[in-house]
């Protein structure tokens, strides 16, 4: 069966094959499948598996941290407050409307209501 085009799919592919393929339920037997299968889909060097390099470590960049972060100021703090406790509010009104709508609508004798004359009876009279 032929890889799908895109790396995502042929990651996904070759995963779903390997689990297929050990049906063994040891975890150390399945750490030496995964290692060998691992070790294996590396040497394949396709260019989208360059980053996937097994025991090697991650290289990071130094860079410099800039400490210009202002913190907010008391009046967006208190501001920031009041719209939440509105929004709150109003997200608490809705849903008490709601509750109440149900039980009303729950009170009240089920049936079906007569239904309207047609329109041309109404322009008779």
């Amino acid at each position: 069966m032929p890889f799908p085009c895109p790396a995502v799919d042929v990651n996904e592919y070759l995963l779903n094959e390997f689990m297929n393929f050990c049906p063994s339920q040891d975890p150390w037997e399945l750490a030496l499948l995964t290692e060998t299968w691992h070790t294996k889909l590396t040497s394949i060097k396709l260019p989208f598996l360059e980053e996937i390099a097994f025991g090697s470590l991650i290289r990071l960049k130094k860079c410099q941290t800039s400490e210009d972060g202002v913190l907010p100021s008391a009046e967006s703090i208190r501001l920031e407050r009041e719209y939440e406790m509105r929004r709150l509010n109003n997200l608490n009104h809705q849903e008490n409307t709601a509750e109440e709508v149900q039980f009303s609508l729950r009170a009240r004798p089920g049936g079906l209501r007569r239904p309207l004359p047609p329109k041309c009876w109404a322009s008779r009279s």
